[in-house]
């Protein structure tokens, strides 16, 4: 039977947190060591004066894009001075144990185009079993699937809300087949980073029939490569290689020579890579990209860095490994880029094979995601 499986990072199915959503990546890592520095004094035991002035400083700068939630305590709230909105603390409030809550991200609704356009892409995936990154939550994804997916929607799917990132950026799993079995690994510990996981790695047993034993999923999406430091990148690359050494860990689990195990998803960082985080997988017997690590990033780049050097904007981040009777099985493979806005321009000016978008794909709002999807097909 042929069986075909994808991965994609849609980049949020109907909403995505305002922060994220923004053209230039330069600014979003700004924005996010603001609100990095703003949980750091939330967090502090004791509130001063001038850490509260601080408060409201950095999160004026932030007003549009984050809130602050109180559950229980006095905190504060929104006030405006001097023309200027910030949030500024009570004068009762003394410090983070007198009160609960959390910075919580606004959130940008999407068009109802741009919707379409990542079904587009989903739908020209074609897979039975497919791994989405950055969904906001299992609702969305229920709706997505019967509303836009529609006609081709998926049989079953499932993907856990992680504890460990509050931008509703998790990993899910749907399928045409049966799912038989559920794991998470958000609460796993690497050997450098407890929890290891940004989000999590996804660990689902899915049968269909005509085949004689399980398939094993293991869908993920591993620390990005953010930071304005020298230091944020190393400590984000330190982790996603504690990340890539768990899911090795995992995979002992079975016999890559006999059991059929996908490891699939975002990995968020290409494989020419100084940091080289992602060597644990490769070095993995019996486990096997379906992309050759050694063509040229024009041939196999899922994303285009836009503000990046000549040579160095394609770069390949989101990955498919199979175990070996799966890659014995695999009759061709390739990548799905037409929902990338301006993907015709961005090809012309790196070299690489020319790729026309979708028609539906006219402005960077209603491009489908900044990724690029992967497939591969089997015949088993």
């Amino acid at each position: 039977m042929k069986l075909r499986i994808a991965t994609f990072n849609v980049e949020n199915l109907f909403r995505r947190a305002a922060i994220l959503n923004l053209r230039d990546s330069a600014r979003v890592d700004e924005l996010l060591q603001l609100v990095k520095e703003l949980q750091g004094l939330l967090d502090r035991s004791d509130y001063s004066n001038a850490l509260k002035d601080e408060v409201f400083e950095i999160s004026h700068q932030l007003v549009t894009y984050v809130d602050i939630r109180k559950d229980a305590g006095s905190l504060g709230d929104w006030k405006k001075e001097n023309s200027r909105t910030g949030f500024r603390i009570n004068k009762s409030c003394k410090g983070r144990g007198d009160w609960l809550g959390e910075i919580v991200f606004r959130a940008k609704e999407f068009s109802d185009q741009q919707r379409k356009n990542t079904g587009k892409v989903i739908k020209a995936l074609n897979a039975d079993i497919q791994c989405l990154v950055e969904v906001e939550g299992m609702d969305v994804l229920k709706g997505f699937n019967s509303q836009v997916l529609h006609t081709k929607k998926f049989k079953q799917f499932v993907m856990i809300d992680s504890p460990n990132d509050p931008r509703g950026i998790d990993v899910a799993c749907l399928t045409r087949g049966r799912i038989i079995g559920i794991k998470t690994h958000v609460f796993d510990d690497g050997q450098v980073f407890k929890p290891v996981f940004s989000r999590d790695c996804l660990e689902v047993a899915i049968t269909f029939e005509g085949l004689n034993q399980p398939v094993f999923v293991l869908c993920n999406h591993f620390k990005s490569q953010s930071g304005r430091l020298d230091a944020d990148r190393r400590k984000s690359a330190a982790r996603r290689k504690d990340q890539s050494r768990t899911v090795v860990s995992i995979l002992k689990a079975y016999d890559l020579k006999k059991d059929y195990v996908v490891v699939l998803g975002d990995l968020n960082e290409d494989t020419d890579n100084a940091f080289k985080s992602l060597d644990p997988l490769f070095d993995v017997e019996g486990l096997h990209p379906i992309v050759d690590r050694n063509l040229p990033a024009t041939q196999r780049y899922t994303y285009h860095f836009g503000g990046g050097k000549k040579g160095e904007r394609l770069n390949q981040l989101d990955y498919i490994f199979l175990s070996s009777p799966l890659h014995d099985a695999v009759v061709g493979q390739g990548f799905e880029r037409r929902g990338i806005f301006e993907i015709e321009k961005i090809t012309a000016k790196e070299g690489a094979e020319l790729v026309k978008p979708f028609p539906e794909v006219s402005s960077w709002d209603l491009g489908a995601s900044d990724h690029a999807g992967v497939w591969v097909e089997l015949d088993l």
